[in-house]
Order: C-alpha cells, then structure tokens, then sequence
C-alpha cells in the first residue's frame, strides 16, 4: 500500500482510511506500507525516521522526503498548469496562433511541468519511485492512496498492471490538471468511496473502460458504555456540537466558527463547539469554542457519543469517515450542502441536515436545541443507514477480487 503519511499519529480522512485498511487486509494478506517520514503535509517535514517499522500488524516502510517548495514554486506550476499564467492568456487571446507556442515554448504545458507542480507539493519522494520500480515482481499487488500526491501520481504509473488506485478524488482544480488524466486510466483498478465520487471521475477522466467498484469502508466502533469523564477532561460543561478533523480554513472550520459564535451571540441557548484535531489557524477567542488538540481514538469516540451533533463544514469529501463514525454512535450529522457527498450521506440516511448559510445554520441549531426526539431519530436513522451500507466483509471481498484479477492477468502474460 502506498500512501502519502501513514500512521496512528497521522490525521487526515485518506490517510485514517489506508490505515483502516491496511489493518484489515493483515488477516488476508502480508501487507506492506509504503509510505513518506512526514508527520505534517502543509510542511511535510521529516518527522520519522526511513526505514523499517511495525505497527498494529502492518509492516511500514518509511522513504526519504524533501519538505514542501516554497509556496512561490507551487503556485507558478499552479497557474501554468491552469492556463493562467500571462503568456497563456495572451495566447488564447489572439486566438492560439501557430507560431506562438515556437516563440514563446513556455505558453505549452509539458509532462514535467506537472511533474514539478507535484515535487512542489509533495511529499517528493524519489526514493520510493525507483523502490517500486525495482520490486514490482516482488507484490501481489499495489494499492495507492489519494492520487492528488506524488507517491500515487507518479507511484502508480511506474507499477500501472497491477495496480488498485484509491483516488479520493474532488471537484477541485488540481483534479483537471492533464497528469490525472493519465494516472486515473493507468489504475488496473479504480476503487471509490461513493457513488457521487464514482461519477466525478468518469465526467472528468477517460475510465470507461477502466475495472471499477465501490468500496467505501466497514464500520465497527462497538457498543463502549459512555465515559462522562473525557468531555469532563475538556472542560466541556454544556451541551455541545463536535467537529472532528484538521482544524484548517480548507476544511471549511472558519466558516463554522464563524457561524457558531453569530449563533452564540444572538441565542440564549448555551451550546458549546468542541473541534477535535491538529489546527492550523488562528485560535478563536470565544469561550464556547473549544480546543481538545490531537486526542485518541477512545476519546474522539467518547467526544463524539456525547456531542449533540457533528459538523462536517467542508466543501470537499470523498467520503467523510467521521460523518460514518458520527452515525455509528447514533449522533446525527449537520453538513455543508454544498458538498455533494456529504448531501448524498445525509439524504439517503435522512441521519442529519444540510445547511449553505448562517441563516440555515442557525434554524438547525435552534431545532436542535428544542427537539431532542428528532435528533434521536436522526442519530437512529444514520445508524442504520451505517449497518445497512458498510461492512468489512464487502470491502475484504472487493479488494480478494481484484487481486486475484491482477494475479490472473499476469498468469496469462506470463504464459
């Protein structure tokens, strides 16, 4: 398996879900973790050290990585990679002459120039490309993670036949860059999370053809009796709604901060926001809002029994475990409209709201503060929406035939 950081300290919803995985496959397979030293990915600085490791049954194999390019650097591949550097734009505005692309060469996008928008952004990792290379005969199989980054989009196209690609893919601009359009139609086999992410593919790239599935993931949390004492080691005093993830304006977090303290300025009800993860912005001032840093899995489990909702804000989800986790403790969901994956989860499970305002923001809290029944029906109806939808044994079953398809395939070549 290769994925961009890996780790029980790592926090990030594609890198949760490889290790999820990885940890699952163990019963059926000798697997391997392929993966950077990175701890951070706005760095990506080298935290562990390369070389060989073990955990939770998973042997890891940690490559060298240089830390991110300066942000100059990945913003000129950006724009040139967008067409929107100044030299383009006055091409297309003469209507693409012939002889402009021989007098000004950099106007044309070339196969390296999306090679350094990815060396910019990371992790790079040249190690790992000549590691796979060299051992292609000695795996089944290779299952990639997340093919925004450089392990997956260069990775994959160096083992192409007996690849698994786990896109995690979204609406989002680097996603119509040309590299995707060849690693998206190199995978052997393309898992995705939803149906939602399934279609964006097949509208953007040329996977027609391509084996496809839907895997998504299992669910097991178990039925842990509540703890009182962690939302006490918080100091979280009233009820309250939970965010759980990256603390980071891309994740949507300013816009739910910002409209959970308009909220807590104008209503009387006291409720409290608890965001659970690693941040990367500006702390806010307001008492209510409340901080927990990085916490285990056992206690963002507790966190999340106890919260009246989560919020999942974000524009960009593939397919939002915590949203499955949330439902799996039978808490209910409030998420952002917007995002395609987060309104599929919630319209099929009917397990929470959607919301693209403040003014809707505000109706779901004011609802959610006087209607406790209908937030236990909610949390009721995500929890079967989870029971019905995923479990381990599908997903073990998806991934035994796709391997066992590389493995057919390559039988046959070889005779």
């Amino acid at each position: 398996m290769i994925v961009q950081r890996y780790g029980s300290e790592v926090n990030g919803g594609a890198e949760v879900l490889a290790r999820m995985i990885a940890e699952k496959l163990v019963s059926h397979y000798d697997v391997t973790v392929l993966t950077s030293c990175a701890l951070d990915y706005q760095t990506w600085e080298p935290v562990f050290a390369p070389g060989d490791s073990d955990e939770g049954g998973v042997h890891i194999k940690r490559f060298n990585n240089f830390k991110r390019s300066p942000r100059r650097v990945q913003q000129f591949y950006d724009r040139k990679l967008s067409g929107r550097t100044w030299v383009q734009k006055i091409f297309r505005w003469l209507n693409e002459p012939t002889w402009w692309p021989a007098v000004f060469p950099q106007s044309t996008i070339t196969h390296q120039d999306n090679v350094a928008w990815l060396q910019a952004q990371g992790p790079c990792m040249p190690e790992l490309l000549s590691y796979l290379k060299q051992n292609e005969d000695n795996y089944a199989a290779f299952i990639f993670f997340t093919a925004l980054y450089y392990p997956t989009a260069l990775g994959i196209l160096e083992v192409a036949g007996k690849s698994i690609l786990i896109p995690t893919m979204h609406d989002e601009r680097a996603s119509y860059f040309p590299i995707y359009q060849q690693v998206m139609k190199s995978a052997e086999w393309l898992f995705f999370n939803t149906g939602v992410e399934q279609r964006l593919s097949e509208k953007l790239f040329p996977i027609e053809k391509s084996k496809k599935d839907i895997i998504s993931i299992g669910i097991e949390l178990g039925d842990t009796a509540v703890d009182t004492m962690v939302p006490a080691k918080f100091n979280i005093t009233q009820p309250y709604l939970i965010y759980v993830g990256r603390v980071d304006k891309a994740k949507g977090c300013d816009v739910l901060i910002d409209h959970f303290t308009r909220f807590a300025g104008s209503h009387a009800s006291r409720l409290q926001l608890v965001m659970v993860g690693k941040h990367s912005m500006e702390k806010s001032p307001h008492p209510d809002v409340l901080y927990t840093g990085f916490v285990s899995d056992d206690e963002k489990i507790q966190l999340m029994k106890q919260a009246q909702a989560l919020v999942v804000p974000s524009l960009y989800e593939s397919l939002s475990l915590v949203l499955l986790e949330s439902f799996a403790c039978k808490v209910p969901v409030i998420a952002n409209l917007k995002c395609a994956v987060l309104k599929e989860h919630i319209d099929k499970s009917r397990g929470g709201w959607l919301f693209d305002s403040y003014a809707g923001f505000a109706s779901i809290l004011t609802g959610l503060v006087e209607n406790t029944t209908e937030n236990q029906q909610k949390g009721e109806a995500g929890h079967q929406y989870v029971i019905n939808n995923y479990s381990w044994d599908s997903v073990i079953k998806k991934f035994d035939r796709a391997i066992d398809d590389i493995g057919a395939k390559r039988s046959i070549t070889v005779c």
